[in-house]
């Protein structure tokens, strides 16, 4: 993965992306709280206040995920919400998409309210989706929204979470990137929640 993507591979198309597909003209790529500087290709964690190490096991998956976005054309959102099995050839995304979903469950499925604020914090905002007990809508990318969908687990039934993609999605990324961009926001809402109960320590 590392020797695929990696800076020096992928930098001429990053640095394309400034000004274009919703990013905007200064030389840094903002999004999830994490911010690219197009200089050198280094990845600050603005929930850390941090700087990702050099051989983080993320910033491949950050390269490779904007590397296909930065071939895409702008697109209007279709409005349409689809599941990753309903996108054509879903099935090549969809593990990615399951471990996904299966971390915002171990860590929201019993506090549900906490994915609502976790979400702010990446920028998003609560929907109305019409089931489950919270849902959530983040701009992964600035033109690729995820819309979160989460039941919390009772009694009688364990927490269920879904994604939701607009069909647009299909112009922006490859299935791959898709299934990997899913799992980066999983992880980026986790880091959100931990980022939260350190301020209410």
């Amino acid at each position: 993965m590392e020797e695929l993507w990696n800076w020096k591979r992928c930098k001429a198309k990053i640095r394309s992306l400034k000004g274009r597909l919703g990013f905007s003209d200064k030389p840094v790529l903002r999004f999830l709280k994490l911010s690219l500087y197009l200089e050198d290709g280094s990845v600050y964690d603005d929930l850390a206040n941090d700087a990702l190490e050099q051989k983080h096991r993320t910033l491949p998956y950050i390269y490779c995920i904007l590397s296909s976005y930065a071939d895409a054309k702008p697109t209007p959102e279709i409005s349409n919400l689809v599941t990753s099995k309903q996108l054509q050839g879903g099935q090549y995304c969809n593990v990615a998409v399951e471990r996904a979903r299966s971390s915002i469950q171990n860590v929201f499925g019993s506090m549900s309210k906490l994915l609502v604020e976790s979400a702010k914090v990446l920028g998003g905002s609560e929907v109305n989706f019409g089931y489950g007990d919270h849902s959530v809508r983040i701009n992964s990318l600035p033109l690729v929204p995820l819309t979160i969908v989460l039941t919390e687990q009772n009694s009688e039934f364990p927490a269920s979470a879904q994604i939701f993609f607009d069909e647009s999605i299909s112009h922006y990324l490859a299935l791959e990137q898709i299934g990997m961009l899913s799992e980066l926001a999983a992880e980026r809402l986790r880091q959100a929640w931990q980022f939260l109960d350190e301020k209410r320590k």
